[in-house]
């Protein structure tokens, strides 16, 4: 990967459909505006340039067009998608087969906790989930204990050894952790995991706005202070995954064995897909 004073110019990705080049004033990767593909905001795990990536995430697929599909399998060289999204959330939004990929779903348990946005997003009931970013917190540390599709999904990434695309609805929670995981995996700084994490917010801009006023419609200030800590990606979050997994297993190395099972083989597959 590049240093970030160092121009590198995506020539594969110039020419793709719904390319954005970061916006710097010499067209550098930024951690602040990553460069991003298509209308489903795809961008390096990581961060960087495009060109030469080989593991990639997102928003779900749902509206992409033929162009952007070319893009994805031809330009980018996308052979595996990696879907994380619930089933409900599958049904709800199909996504279009794209020739030259192998779509991989990876469908967690639903049934423990089922999740409603049209239900518990509303004045006068989204207060019950607490404070601003409480909730959030929480879910990200049952993460560690209620989520072993990690560990399918960077086992199957590994197993795979293609370059692959790993989205869930709005590409921040469970593919912001997935990703984060990968980042250590490949031995990133602390500071850079956080720094792809958080810019899920510049990609996700324009939908957080929308939904916000969409949803925060008749909310009292407070409400929609929660609301926004649901919509936007925040350092707390990804801080107590992290936390978690030091308390209930110590290291992140005995994580990666005891509790996501990785293998040494493939530790090292998925080292040479995050190496740029």
């Amino acid at each position: 990967m590049t240093g970030g004073s160092d121009c590198v110019r995506s020539r594969r990705c110039d020419s793709l459909p719904g390319r954005e080049p970061p916006a710097t004033s010499a067209g550098c990767f930024s951690a602040a505006a990553p460069e991003t593909f298509g209308s489903f905001g795809l961008r390096a795990v990581g961060g960087g340039p495009l060109e030469g990536a080989r593991l990639f995430r997102s928003r779900q697929l749902a509206g992409m067009t033929a162009a952007e599909a070319d893009g994805l399998a031809h330009g980018l060289g996308v052979r595996a998608i990696y879907d994380i999204r619930g089933q409900r959330e599958v049904l709800a939004a199909p996504e279009p087969y794209v020739v030259g990929t192998k779509t991989i779903q990876l469908t967690p348990e639903e049934g423990q906790r089922p999740k409603s946005a049209s239900q518990r997003l509303v004045a006068g009931v989204i207060g019950e989930y607490g404070a601003p970013e409480e909730r959030m917190r929480a879910n990200y540390r049952r993460y560690v204990q209620e989520y072993p599709l990690m560990g399918t999904a960077l086992r199957s990434i590994a197993a795979e050894g293609v370059p692959a695309l790993i989205h869930c609805v709005n590409g921040k929670d469970r593919t912001g952790v997935l990703s984060a995981l990968i980042m250590v995996v490949g031995g990133a700084h602390p500071d850079d995991i956080m720094a792809d994490y958080l810019a899920t917010n510049q990609v996700n801009a324009a939908q957080i706005a929308e939904e916000a006023e969409r949803l925060g419609e008749g909310m009292t200030s407070y409400e929609r202070a929660i609301l926004l800590s649901f919509l936007e990606a925040r350092p707390s979050y990804l801080a107590a995954f992290f936390d978690e997994v030091a308390r209930l297993y110590g290291s992140l190395e005995r994580y990666l064995v005891e509790g996501v099972r990785i293998t040494a083989p493939q530790l090292a597959q998925l080292q040479e897909l995050y190496g740029r």
